[in-house]
């Protein structure tokens, strides 16, 4: 699996599309190998290959084939029978396709199978090279790693001065780096890091010995490029009765809290419980005393956070990612069922580091008893060691974690999506009339056009629509955790924590602001006022929202420090701060951050804090 907490769209180039209407391609206007009746023809690992019916927005019933990066549309009822046939073929003989439906004939069977040769879909047998995949070991697929020594957050000033070189206090790790990834980089007992090969940052992954290979499995899996990574699975089953213990005791914990889910389970709900499972073990790591020390992590408790944040990863599509199929909402209802179904057809258990190691009866018993609740034979019969008991012991510390860590998530990535409207806001003014301006005024007008345009094109917050659609789905988070929380009905919602305070609390602010890019953009006229006035109302705007977020950001992980035990920070939360998790990306799926771009292309340093929203010149330094 992958996942980025702003989804690039880059997370879901994975799966690309080929239409069809009422054949598998159309608009192929490049001549097809000519298919005789004769031609033998193999289907290479059918077994990926994952069929369903759908209800287009009109009504209408289509046949979907997932097939790794291929989606095949029939809009035709008549071609359904074929659709459904093709599925099921690893070999045949291409006339043979006449009769898997009624009244097919050779010229329109030809057709569809030759523009299924023209993609790539199907090949002639004589020129398949994939009946042969090795089925041995496999080279990892990942790239060197960049570090070569463990590492824990309580080094936290160190580690971020290191990859972003800017310096975070270990009271605000949670502003910067989710809850259900803080435990990512952490050793357990069998000597491998909890994040395996998603270790987040990635800079901080290790080489550790993982025996990879090919995908045996049926289904979007199967055989795929990317291997398995089999060291973890085998870690997984040596584990797997006492991790299923574990995880009904978490169920029957999330249940006395949220009492509505023992009726219907939710989206929000399992995504809710999921990271909760990965705040147990969390919280252990990260709790002032008594603390487990990095290296020493039980693999019982490692191996249930990887297991589980698939679940959470998957919940986290549902609710965030509008690409493949439209986002659902938390209240939307769940089955164990219909969560494996979502995985295959999205191709959730692919990423760009591997595939899901586990079978699919392995993955459905631990659905079933994650959701569904199912008894666990000879569960009365497993005594823990004293480390994970100790996890059990502190359930209702490690829930509160957990909660205070998803409402820190939804207030600080509440800043990408304001981001991205002030970009929308500011573009067009720059672009508007306001003559050619100084070299300063150029750069920064460029470097906007090519950000604005990376946020329009490559992230899933480029359209009001889909801004809109995160907000609800943050806010939501917010609210359902301050339920958890038991502070649902004397606390603010989301939106009311974000208000921004008025204009009149930054008068002066705004005015220094107002000179100093006066005298960057030199080549306003004196009667084009008005336009760089704009400019700072958009700019100004954006800071204070910004000071909203840092503020409440600051009010939650007090709340966090408190319950760890954390000595307080010495000095405030500033936006920049947050924007460290976006540093912590690799370079390709950074979103740009329109503090720094003020910075590097104007030579004023904004620091946006709870309290005041600071102007440096950096010319005159």
């Amino acid at each position: 699996m992958n996942e980025a907490m702003l989804d690039s769209m880059e997370t879901s180039a994975k799966t690309s599309e080929s239409a069809v209407a009422s054949c598998p391609m159309q608009n192929t206007n490049a001549m097809s190998p000519r298919l005789e009746p004769d031609d033998e023809l193999v289907f290479p690992n059918a077994k990926r290959v994952v069929a369903t019916y759908v209800k287009t927005d009109a009504g209408e019933t289509e046949l979907h084939l997932h097939y790794g990066e291929k989606r095949l549309f029939f809009d035709d009822p008549d071609l359904f029978a074929f659709g459904e046939t093709l599925a099921k073929q690893s070999r045949f003989v291409a006339k043979a396709a006449v009769t898997w439906g009624h009244g097919y004939e050779w010229q329109h069977v030809q057709e569809l199978l030759e523009l299924l040769l023209e993609e790539g879909i199907l090949r002639h047998a004589h020129a398949d090279e994939n009946e042969q995949i090795a089925r041995g070991l496999l080279p990892s697929p990942l790239p060197p790693a960049r570090s070569t020594e463990p590492r824990s957050w309580f080094d936290c000033e160190a580690i971020t001065r290191e990859l972003t070189g800017r310096t975070l206090e270990l009271g605000y790790l949670e502003a910067v780096v989710p809850i259900f990834r803080v435990a990512h980089i952490a050793i357990d007992a069998e000597g491998r890091q909890v994040g395996e090969a998603n270790v987040f940052p990635s800079a901080l992954r290790l080489d550790v010995p993982t025996e990879w290979r090919r995908c045996p499995y049926p289904g979007s899996r199967y055989q795929d490029d990317f291997p398995m990574n089999v060291t973890a699975l085998k870690s997984m089953n040596k584990y797997w009765k006492p991790m299923m213990v574990i995880l009904q005791r978490i169920r029957s914990a999330y249940l006395e809290r949220f009492p509505q889910a023992r009726h219907e389970w939710t989206v929000g709900d399992l995504q809710r419980l999921s990271t909760l499972v990965l705040a147990v073990p969390t919280y252990l790591l990260m709790r002032d005393q008594p603390r487990v020390e990095n290296g020493n992590l039980n693999p019982i408790l490692s191996s249930m956070f990887r297991i589980t944040d698939g679940v959470r990863m998957i919940m986290h599509e549902m609710l965030f990612t509008p690409v493949m199929e439209p986002v659902r909402a938390d209240n939307a209802p769940m089955t164990s069922a219909e969560l494996y179904a979502y995985a295959e057809r999205n191709n959730v258990f692919l990423s760009y580091h591997g595939v899901c190691a586990g079978p699919k009866a392995s993955i459905e018993e631990f659905l079933h008893v994650f959701i569904d609740g199912k008894p666990i034979e000879g569960a009365g019969d497993i005594v823990f060691d004293a480390d994970v008991q100790m996890a059990l012991d502190a359930l209702t510390p490690a829930f509160d974690y957990g909660l205070y860590g998803l409402q820190t998530h939804a207030i600080v990535f509440s800043l990408w999506t304001r981001m991205s409207r002030a970009y929308e806001r500011l573009l067009p003014l720059l672009e508007a009339g306001l003559g050619a301006g100084s070299d300063a005024f150029r750069s920064f007008r460029d470097r906007l056009r090519q950000s604005a345009a990376y946020l329009s094109s490559n992230t899933l917050i480029g359209t009001e629509t889909w801004r809109q659609s995160r907000d609800k789905g943050l806010a939501d988070m917010y609210a359902q955790c301050a339920t958890g929380l038991g502070v649902a009905a004397s606390g603010a919602t989301l939106t009311e924590r974000l208000i921004p305070a008025g204009p009149e609390h930054c008068i002066e602010t705004t005015k220094r602001l107002y000179a100093l890019l006066q005298r960057r953009f030199y080549a306003f006229a004196p009667g084009n006022d008005n336009g760089l006035a704009n400019v700072i109302d958009v700019l100004m705007d954006y800071f204070r929202q910004e000071q909203a977020i840092v503020r409440a950001a600051s009010e939650v992980q007090q709340h966090i420090n408190n319950l760890l035990g954390r000595t307080p920070p010495k000095r405030p939360l500033t936006a920049s701060h947050i924007a460290i998790y976006y540093q912590f990306e690799d370079v390709g799926k950074r979103l740009p951050y329109l503090v720094d771009e003020i910075e590097e292309t104007l030579n004023l340093r904004i620091a946006v804090g709870s309290d005041a929203i600071d102007i440096v010149d950096l010319e005159t330094c």
